[in-house]
């Protein structure tokens, strides 16, 4: 996935959460604030997975060409 792609997922799952709230219109700044840093922790941690897998199918693919 390329930057573009991850934002735009990560916004709609972000607004997905958001409208299923019955309250959304009425929310505090600290109910914000807090959906915000959800949203943020959430974004963090799909860069973070993805990462991840790309350095373990590198990992992968450099043991395997040695192995072979």
């Amino acid at each position: 996935m390329n930057p573009e792609e991850i934002i735009e997922r990560i916004d709609t799952q972000n607004r997905d959460l958001l409208y299923k709230r019955t309250d959304f219109q009425q929310l505090t700044h600290d109910q914000v604030l807090a959906l915000m840093n959800s949203a943020a922790m959430r974004g963090f941690r799909f860069g973070s997975e993805s990462a991840l897998a790309v350095v373990k199918s590198r990992l992968l693919v450099k043991y395997l060409s040695g192995v072979a």
